[in-house]
This record gives C-alpha cells, structure tokens and sequence, in this order.
C-alpha cells in the first residue's frame, strides 16, 4: 500500500509560535504597574486642599467615607450646628478655648483637589436603600483665627483637631 498524502506537522513553527505568545505575555504583565487601593475605613489625611487667604500651599484636609443609607452630612451639620442652610457648609466652632473655622468640601471641590479613584469605599449601599447622597467620600479642612492649617504635619492643633473630627464623624455614623 502506498500512502498518497502524508502530512507532517510543522513542530519547529508551532514551537516558535507558542515560545512569543509567551514572550509577549510575560512582556505585557510585567509591563502593567498594580495598582493598590486604599481602604477608607476610618479616615485619611490629604495635603493640597482647598487654598485660603494667607497660606502659600493648600489645606490639609481629612477624608472620610460618606453614609448613603443616612440624612446627608450637610443636613447634619446644619442642624447639629444651626446653620440655616445645606449648601457650601462653613462654621467657626471652639475646641479647648481656640476658635477653629471648619470647612466641607462641595463633592467638585473634592474632585478638583483629590484623586478618590485610589480609595476604597467600604459601606456600598443599593441603589434603592440610599436615602441621602450617593458621593462616596466627604472632606473637611479646618484653620484656625489666623488661617493656619490645623490638621498640617507641624500644627500643634492637630491631634485636638482630628480628635474633634473623628468625634464628629462618629456622631454622623451613629445617627
């Protein structure tokens, strides 16, 4: 018997094939940088924030993540605090016998100073159980009657001042 069609595979192609597939796989992974999200769980401090008359450099501002299933934090500080309206939050408070100036962050203002795409959001809520905003995280800055940072690395405020926040914040998870 004689054999008309003989077919031998091409090993050494099928070899260079899969040795680039390879090569360009490793290439590409070793290429991409991780990127690592960091959880909000409590708070973070941020340099560079909202500028006031005075400084040179922006405000350090304390990031926290929001609580969509509850009444707005803006609605919460102007009761809290009196304010009479829910819109660009701003109000003088004492700690310890020194007057402070605590600043909210609008949710464009946020985005203007900070990059939240590296934060993780703990507390997702459905869509339909959400009944105040749906922003993600909330920033605050606080001066103090000179317009000095209180919540720098070098202020001697900021251990009172972070605690006042924390408190605050505590409050709003709590409600």
């Amino acid at each position: 018997m004689k054999n008309m069609f003989h077919v031998e595979r091409y090993n050494k192609t099928l070899f260079y094939k899969g040795f680039f597939l390879f090569l360009l796989s490793v290439v590409i992974l070793s290429c991409s940088t991780p990127r690592y999200a960091v959880d909000v769980s409590d708070y973070v401090l941020l340099e560079d924030g909202k500028h006031v008359m005075g400084t040179e450099k922006g405000l350090t501002a304390f990031l926290f993540q929001n609580q969509p299933a509850k009444k707005t934090f803006n609605e919460f500080l102007a009761e809290k605090y009196k304010l009479g309206k829910f819109t660009e939050i701003e109000y003088w408070t004492t700690i310890d016998g020194t007057k402070f100036k605590v600043m909210l962050y609008t949710q464009d203002e946020l985005n203007k100073y900070f990059d939240t795409t590296d934060f993780v959001a703990s507390n997702r809520v459905p869509e339909n159980a959400v009944v105040g905003s749906q922003v993600k995280f909330l920033a605050i800055s606080v001066v103090n009657e000179f317009n000095e940072d209180c919540l720098a690395d070098d202020s001697l405020f900021k251990n009172v001042v972070i605690k006042y926040l924390k408190d605050l914040k505590d409050q709003y998870d709590n409600l």
